[in-house]
């Protein structure tokens, strides 16, 4: 949509400075962080090349994601450019001055004319639509007030409330998994490797599903309600009893001679505990969980779902022709409510169908859907403080996570030079242990990289949409104007002594109009950039505005009321050319009143004019002699 400047301002400011400038600081650390082992590179690569490359891979990757971070952080601190076209129309707008901001944003609406009128006429809403899928219906059977919400913050309470259910029902499936194990229900071999092996089954599961919780979170762009389902759920459980006896068989059919070895082994050789990871996992999630949910319920305990509207249904007789209702309602009842002067939106434009008929008569019809500009509501639902908070663990998040990558990529180096020295020397019982303990450690690396890189994601997202939510306030109606007209001569100054004459056409029109109005509370979530309000409006309630509508109604109808039907002259010169005629006309009937005199129709010149209109047939004999 294109910068429209226009000397009044519609009030927006950039919401995303505090969040731009957190950015900002954990951007530079990291760039700073990043530049640490690239000080190093040369000094080490002359005696170690593996080191040395590592140096120079992690301090290319570091600088590059810090810059990249500061950048955005940056870029939100810069002016907030906000034209007089924002934020988007619900519908299509059809408005004559805004063909060219109507094709910009025709690719972010989220209603049609249809939708509105359908709302408006029905009392209802459609932006509140159900759940999709077994575990959406069961969050929002136990918060019903999510319902309320725009998508993206019913798609951010979804994931969250989804992924904590995931990690319970992975803790109770490997909990059923570890009794079937130590019961040896599994064999005598699973009792001696299936634990570690299930704790890193329940860790990848849930890191998989923490990457799928932050993904879901970062897609607000798409506007559409996510499907959340359960079935996985029911696998989860069957495979926690199924794969431990299944795969407990197996082990004791392969390794049933070498159990001793086995034992041996499993006592000699570290096995991977993935206990840490999982503390850690779960101490990310509900550190998320805590930031994130009272902020959620703080949105949703300020709903207002109100679909309700003030109604005007009448029927009248008025000298006025049908066209001249729609165009007084436009330009000059509506256009007297507009915002800041700003056009309004018109969903539906009025198009009267008239329908003539004969003599004079027919009928019409017509309908009209429009929108004042929307105002900005100064209510946020949101502390500033709160939201603060979010977005500095967001952060913190990702500057831990930098700091661990760059431990991660040292451990990396560290194995790739031990299993250099490896190949040089006989492996025996003490080397094999060293190994299997420095690999352990770097998947204990891994593991908390990756769960920290996916709690700040999910903050970082989660903080955007606090920020970026903005309220706005706009009056929607909607005419439809019926009924019929006949048209009708009205003459004055007929007078043979008169010299000024008025003829005019009256239309007499019986009006049926029902007018629906509602003030309606709209959401949008801005961003940053070009397209920083250009997303989809979302309505979130529609109130009664009686006083409103009394004043529409009040204006309409001393319009009516003040119409002339018989024009006038209203010139100070015609007026006095009209008088000094006027004079001569008196002058002129006073001397013939003195000498009243009967022409050839036998009546005096001051009934002749009557005379000959009741009697037009003398004038056809007149005429012919």
């Amino acid at each position: 949509m294109a910068y429209d400047f226009g000397s009044q301002t519609l009030g927006i400011k950039n919401p995303f400075k505090t969040e731009g400038l957190l950015k900002t600081i954990a951007g530079l650390l990291v760039m700073a962080g990043g530049l640490l082992p690239l000080l190093q590179v040369a000094s080490t690569l002359k005696d170690d090349k593996v080191l040395g490359w590592t140096y120079t891979i992690v301090g290319f990757i570091l600088l590059s994601a810090g810059a990249h971070r500061a950048g955005v952080g940056l870029f939100q601190l810069f002016r907030y450019f906000v034209g007089r076209s924002v934020p988007t129309s619900l519908a299509y707008n059809r408005a004559e001055s805004e063909r060219d901001s109507a094709q910009e944003e025709k690719r972010s609406l989220r209603y049609d004319d249809e939708q509105l009128h359908s709302m408006l006429m029905g009392r209802k809403n459609s932006t509140f639509i159900e759940p999709q899928g077994w575990l959406a219906r069961l969050i929002h059977s136990v918060m019903p007030k999510l319902v309320f919400l725009p998508f993206q913050l019913r798609n951010l309470t979804q994931s969250l409330a989804g992924m904590a259910i995931k990690v319970v029902v992975g803790l109770i499936a490997f909990g059923i998994a570890s009794f079937i194990v130590s019961t040896g229900l599994a064999g005598q071999i699973a009792q001696l490797v299936a634990m570690p092996i299930l704790s890193l089954i329940l860790l990848i599961y849930l890191l998989i599903s923490w990457r799928s919780t932050a993904k879901a979170i970062g897609s607000y762009q798409s506007h559409r309600l996510l499907k959340s389902g359960g079935v996985s759920f029911g696998a989860l459980l069957a495979l926690a009893i199924l794969a431990p006896v299944i795969g407990g068989v197996y082990l004791d059919e392969v390794f049933a001679r070498d159990i001793d070895t086995l034992t041996k082994l499993t006592e000699m050789v570290p096995l991977f505990s993935a206990w840490t990871n999982l503390a850690l996992l779960l101490v990310t999630i509900v550190v998320v969980l805590a930031v994130v949910m009272p902020l959620l319920f703080k949105r949703m305990s300020k709903v207002t779902p109100q679909t309700e509207v003030s109604e005007y249904r009448d029927n009248m007789q008025e000298s006025i022709h049908p066209n001249e209702i729609f165009i007084n309602i436009e330009n000059i009842v509506l256009a007297n409510r507009r915002y800041k002067e700003v056009p309004n939106r018109i969903y539906r434009a009025f198009d009267p169908k008239l329908n003539e008929q004969s003599e004079g008569k027919g009928s019409f019809a017509g309908e009209l859907l429009i929108e004042t500009q929307p105002a900005l509501v100064n209510q946020d639902a949101y502390s500033k403080p709160m939201k603060s908070l979010v977005t500095l663990l967001s952060q913190v998040l990702f500057v831990v996570a930098a700091g661990v990558f760059y431990s991660l990529s040292l451990d990396v180096a560290d194995f790739t030079n031990m299993m250099i020295w490896v190949s040089d020397v006989r492996m025996n019982e003490e080397i094999l242990s060293q190994v299997v303990t420095e690999f352990n450690g770097l998947l204990f690396v891994l593991f908390a990289w990756i769960t920290l890189c996916f709690g700040s994601s999910a903050l970082r997202f989660a903080s955007h949409l606090f920020w970026g939510e903005m309220s706005f306030n706009s009056l929607l109606m909607y005419l439809k104007a019926e009924g019929t007209y006949t048209e009708s001569k009205i003459s004055t100054g007929m007078s043979i002594h008169d010299s000024t004459r008025s003829e005019n056409v009256v239309v007499q029109s019986s009006i049926t109009p029902w007018i629906i109005t509602s003030r309606i509370n709209s959401t949008i979530f801005a961003t940053s950039g070009g397209t920083n309000l250009e997303s989809p409006r979302y309505i979130m309630g529609m109130n009664k505005n009686d006083d409103e509508l009394g004043g529409i109604v009040d204006e309409i109808k001393s319009f009516l009321k003040n119409r002339e039907s018989i024009a006038n002259i209203a010139n100070e010169k015609d007026l006095e050319n009209t008088g000094k005629i006027y004079q001569v006309n008196e002058q002129m009937r006073a001397a013939s009143q003195h000498s009243p005199q009967q022409n050839s129709l036998g009546v005096t010149d001051e009934e002749a004019a009557g005379y000959l209109r009741a009697n037009p047939e003398l004038v056809e004999k007149q005429t012919e002699s």
